[in-house]
């Protein structure tokens, strides 16, 4: 990231004046604002602290790899970051190819991204294909935790995200990401050279135009904390999960989305400090009760929200699993936002911390521990 001073609120009060219509704004049916929320039947709860000692050694990043691609288009102030050729056979199991590391020819500030699955040819095929994705900045922290910095994530239910050009997380040149996806193969029809493409649109430090953007920073919290596995069994009846930890610096909240599975009840994020709620919704679901989307929540045209290093917080989720079984895919809560936070507030990066050794272990290692011999990853590029 550039050496900046980012803290400049003052163009943040007339945002509301800028926005589109959002489909995706606050979810009806929420707790009254300050109101205590209902406890679940079945809550289990963990408080912020650093992983277990382990194995101290920093893993090392991946090599450069046929597997991905990042293509800029300058004349549309887009880059594109292309994970493929996949291979999907019809009814195979999730597939996770191995982590990619890219590095990013862009400098300026990004606006969000969007996604497509296509084909060799860039033909469109079925986003069902794309369980989840998470892009990665190996080389910054967290808000909440020492971990690497989660720039996007995105999954079937979040198609797209943007922020007014006004706003833009800073990309310095040569940016390195790594690129960690599933991939979910379709019972009806096999993909043989399936193909991730994410766009990002940015604009250049050197032509920002009439009005340079306020720089913003994302985060991530998860009710299973920072480090080691996100999804949790759902037995039959309700259950929850938390987690509470402090962040790293002071800064306000503009944007918030969040992440549930079916059977999600609500999920939401308070100020413990305060014993206040500062956002909570429930899914979108579709005509058999299947989660199709989180809204997500604009707070930039009121400011935002304050937070405080020196307040804790608390991420909560619920769930009200029907059936006589444990829920096939089981459960996860996750929130993802933006924050303004002046740049020299920041700790200083620590690669040796053991949060981030052994994150950045699981995200490297995960994907090796799938089964093998069903979808795969081919190793040419298109």
């Amino acid at each position: 990231m550039r050496n900046r001073c980012p803290h400049r609120l003052a163009p943040l009060l007339s945002l509301g004046l800028l926005l589109l219509p959002h489909p995706l704004s606050s979810h009806g049916g929420l707790s009254p604002r300050g109101q205590a929320p209902e406890t679940p039947a079945a809550q289990e709860h963990a408080q912020g602290t650093s992983a277990p000692a382990g194995d101290p050694a920093t893993p090392r990043l991946p090599a450069a790899s046929p597997l991905i691609d990042v293509r800029v288009h300058a004349a549309d102030r887009e880059f594109e970051i292309v994970v493929g050729p996949l291979s999907l056979p019809a009814s195979g199991p999730h597939l996770r190819p191995p982590v990619q590391l890219a590095e990013l020819p862009v400098a300026g500030w990004m606006h969000g991204f969007s996604w497509r699955m296509k084909d060799r040819e860039g033909n469109p095929l079925p986003d069902r294909l794309l369980h989840h994705v998470n892009v990665i900045d190996p080389d910054h922290r967290e808000l909440f935790s020492a971990v690497p910095r989660r720039i996007l994530a995105a999954g079937r239910e979040t198609k797209r995200e943007f922020l007014p050009r006004v706003l833009g997380v800073p990309l310095a040149p040569g940016t390195r990401v790594l690129v960690s996806a599933m991939f979910a193969p379709l019972p009806e029809a096999s993909h043989d050279e399936a193909f991730l493409h994410i766009r990002l649109p940015y604009t250049p430090f050197d032509d920002p135009g009439l009005v340079e953007p306020v720089d913003v920073y994302p985060f991530y919290l998860d009710v299973m904390g920072p480090v080691g596995e996100k999804e949790f069994p759902l037995p039959p009846g309700t259950h929850g999960r938390s987690w509470e930890g402090s962040p790293a610096v002071d800064g306000r909240i503009l944007a918030l989305g969040g992440h549930l599975h079916d059977f999600g009840d609500w999920i939401r994020l308070e100020d413990v400090t305060a014993g206040k709620v500062i956002w909570e919704t429930g899914p979108e679901v579709d005509g058999e009760g299947r989660t199709v989307g989180v809204p997500t929540s604009r707070l930039w045209w009121r400011g935002g929200v304050r937070i405080r290093k020196d307040r804790v917080y608390r991420i909560s989720v619920q769930y009200s699993n029907p059936l006589g079984y444990p829920a096939p895919e089981g459960a996860m809560g996750a929130v993802g936002g933006i924050v303004v936070a002046r740049d020299e507030d920041w700790p200083e990066f620590n690669r040796e911390h053991p949060d981030y050794v052994q994150d950045l272990r699981n995200t490297l290692e995960k994907p090796n521990e799938a089964t093998r011999g069903h979808g795969h990853a081919s190793g040419s590029n298109g």
